[in-house]
């Protein structure tokens, strides 16, 4: 029995056409508990900085303008002085909890064979020339 090339060649085409266009669905959801999930300290920076002033696109429209003029509910650079309050405390909390998470470790210093400064070597006897002179 002979085989016959061309729907051999067909079948295969198929099956490599539909193996490369197969759709997977992708499942999304939030996390169970988005305080154990991982968020890197540089967006907790990214959102201090825009709580109380805002983005400058997000703040455009009419409404926004005219509150800030009058102050409602702060002045900019109130809004502006909060924000940077609120990154001041998150810097001092991320450097406590990062120098607290681990043991301070003490070592000694290298052997070094210099045992004195050059600040307190004793002067020169040669004046320096500059120039060439």
């Amino acid at each position: 029995m002979a085989m016959n090339w061309k729907n051999l060649s067909g079948i295969i085409l198929f099956y490599g056409v539909a193996t490369l266009t197969s759709v997977q669905v992708a499942e999304a959801g939030q996390p169970q508990d988005p305080a154990r999930t991982y968020q890197p300290f540089a967006e907790e920076f990214n959102r201090a900085t825009q709580r109380s002033s805002g983005n400058f696109f997000s703040k455009r429209d009419l409404l926004h303008q005219i509150g800030r003029f009058f102050g409602v509910p702060s002045f900019p650079e109130q809004a502006i002085s909060d924000d940077n309050r609120r990154v001041n405390k998150l810097y001092l909390d991320e450097q406590r909890r990062q120098f607290s998470s681990t043991p301070v470790i003490r070592t000694p210093d290298l052997i070094n064979p210099y045992d004195t400064s050059v600040m307190t070597a004793p002067p020169s006897e040669s004046l320096p020339s500059f120039g060439g002179n």
